[in-house]
């Protein structure tokens, strides 16, 4: 009758536990091999619940663990996301002002190339008009 309680408290217990009870069943037809396997099953079977309790413990922590993890990870990111962003569009915004003040100048020079192509070749009519003019002031006082 007592063997019957603890295997019905075994299997609830434990589908393990409950096989283990049930395989020793057999051998607990004997009155005093039956009170001897009984003590040896509720020590086993206090033995799997203090296990099931610290494995469920565990598990607790560890998913506690893991929740404050993400959520340290998520501040974190976050964090970083808006210092790096805020950094990150500074140096966009004086890259590009960069290029436009690179493009200004290359312009500004281009069109001071060609107005300085423009005084070199109006520099060197004027003093070719002016030979000339030299040559026929000369012609002329001959």
């Amino acid at each position: 009758k007592k063997l019957k309680e603890e295997l019905e408290a075994a299997k609830s217990a434990s589908p393990a536990a409950a096989a283990t009870v049930a395989a020793s069943t057999p051998a607990a037809t004997e009155a005093p091999a039956a009170g001897r396997d009984a003590a040896a099953l509720q020590a086993e079977i206090a033995s799997l619940k203090e296990q099931l309790a610290k494995k469920e413990a565990e598990n607790k922590k560890i998913g506690s663990d893991k929740d404050k993890l993400e959520a340290y990870t998520k501040r974190t990111l976050a964090k970083f996301q808006d210092k790096y962003l805020v950094a990150l569009q500074e140096c966009k915004a004086k890259l590009k002002e960069k290029q436009d003040k690179i493009e200004l100048l290359e312009s500004r020079s281009a069109t001071e190339k060609t107005a300085q192509k423009r005084e070199e070749r109006l520099l060197s009519s004027t003093i070719y008009e002016l030979g000339l003019a030299i040559m026929q002031t000369r012609l002329k006082e001959r």
